[in-house]
């Protein structure tokens, strides 16, 4: 229903109430007929059923009177346990894929956000891809129903990975507990990254409670740096946790991981700018303009809401004194004529007399510059944030390449994985562009630190700009 949340991930894993999200001191049941979301109480199911029923009928429906849609689901299942994340993701997809085709004919339509992400995010075995569903078929293919129903184990640490039996556990250790997780920071594992996620599911809650029934903890930094100083080998915690402690008035015994991480989501903006802009740059000419111009292609209400987070753009930069920045895509509110839209600096600016201009307009940004003709002038920096030119609008993403290219645009792409970097890197060099390997395709080291696990995969994360996808000025 509009206007409520969207089930976090440890309720679509069937970890917390579908309805409520509660997940301590209480007992889950799960749905007696998908078996893949839990409820608290019947009177949160009741409250759910209207919304659930359809896609829980679905998916019931493939293991009770479907014979194509088990053998199907069957065939590509391994016999041994695999750790090649290759042939693991391959499996996952086409697994997804499958159900959701399935459940498509059965509902007579496309399942929607809600029913996609449970099973975009069904718990499988880490090294054969089983579910509980895919268990409980194969206990009824083997005439072994009469059993107690065996289910996936979860980790003992996380509780967000699973495997099917000790076996596969072992096989799995590696995978799951080695070090350096590539979606990772900080050299962490895996398993260790699942446990910030579940932290974070805690803190969304507690914020969500508290102020904000988004969930979404919003932090912008009050003070000004006095001069321009480097972002090269800086990181979240340190540059930003002892300043966010003193704002938010956290006790010193209490670590900052959570906060930190939840406000590098909108922060990564800003943040990503800012180094984009080092990186494109051979001196510092850049932090002494009177006006910098920042060009955000693809602008949703994300740029909006993150608004306040960049004046952080203006506080870095002590001799810059306007900030314009011009919000353009074919999601923005209005039409092609662009809208002026003075917004409030915090006291210090304001006293300083320093200005932030937005500027929106509802156009793909090809078509902004041409309706600007010879009055277009070039910004010092265009960027477009997690713009998925390599999976969706991919008709309109290649004019506005070759804008970029032709008129030396210096600009910056940012992505949610690798996949999704690698594939507009391609794209880039593909419309001409010289890309500098600092900015991609490359781990960003300002993207956000708030992870959240890859659906229809096993292993990996990803993160709201955590990937620059690729960085030019040719």
């Amino acid at each position: 229903m509009q206007g409520e949340r969207v089930p976090p991930l440890h309720a679509r894993i069937g970890l917390a109430c579908y309805k409520c999200f509660k997940d301590e001191d209480i007992r889950l049941s799960r749905c007696s007929g998908c078996h893949r979301i839990s409820y608290c109480s019947s009177e949160c199911q009741k409250l759910d059923w209207r919304q659930h029923k359809a896609m829980c009928k679905a998916l019931s429906g493939i293991e009770k009177n479907n014979p194509m849609a088990v053998a199907t689901l069957f065939f590509s299942l391994p016999s041994e346990p695999t750790t090649d994340l290759n042939v693991l993701h391959n499996m996952t997809e086409t697994h997804a894929a499958n159900i959701l085709g399935f459940c498509e004919r059965s509902l007579q339509r496309q399942p929607n956000v809600l029913e996609r992400n449970i099973v975009g995010w069904e718990p499988r075995c880490m090294v054969c891809t089983r579910t509980d569903q895919l268990i409980r078929m194969e206990a009824a293919k083997n005439g072994t129903t009469s059993e107690v129903p065996k289910k996936l184990i979860p980790c003992s640490r996380c509780d967000l990975s699973f495997c099917c039996s000790p076996a596969h556990w072992e096989a799995a250790r590696a995978l799951h507990h080695g070090p350096s997780c590539e979606d990772g920071h900080d050299g962490l594992s895996h398993c260790d990254m699942n446990r910030e996620v579940r932290a974070d599911l805690k803190f969304a809650e507690v914020m969500a409670g508290a102020h904000d029934e988004s969930g979404q903890f919003r932090w912008a930094p009050e003070r000004l740096k006095s001069s321009w100083s480097s972002l090269v080998g800086l990181s979240w915690e340190g540059e930003f946790g002892d300043e966010m402690r003193r704002s938010v008035g956290v006790p010193q015994e209490r670590p900052m991981g959570p906060w930190v991480r939840a406000a590098s989501e909108h922060l990564s903006m800003p943040m990503s700018i800012l180094y984009a802009l080092e990186k494109l740059n051979d001196d510092d000419a850049w932090t002494k303009k009177h006006t910098l111009t920042i060009h955000i292609l693809g602008g949703t209400m994300t740029e909006i809401t993150a608004a306040p987070m960049l004046e952080e753009i203006l506080h870095r930069l002590s001799e810059v004194k306007t900030l314009k920045l011009v919000l353009c895509g074919p999601e923005m509110e209005g039409n092609h004529i662009p809208r002026l839209i003075p917004l409030e600096t915090c006291p210090d600016c304001t006293r300083l007399g320093r200005k932030r201009i937005h500027e929106h307009v509802s156009d793909t940004y090809h078509g902004y510059v041409k309706n600007k003709g010879t009055k277009f002038e070039k910004p010092d920096l265009c960027i477009a944030f997690n713009s998925g030119a390599s999976q969706a609008s991919m008709h309109s993403w290649p004019a506005t390449f070759k804008i970029l290219v032709d008129r030396k645009i210096p600009s910056l792409f940012t992505a949610y994985n690798r996949e999704e970097a690698e594939g507009e890197a391609a794209l880039l060099r593909k419309a001409g562009a010289t890309l500098l390997p600092a900015l991609g395709p490359i781990k960003n080291p300002w993207g956000s630190i708030k992870v959240i696990p890859e659906p229809n995969k096993i292993y990996g994360f990803y993160a709201a700009n955590g990937w620059l996808a690729g960085g030019f000025k040719q």
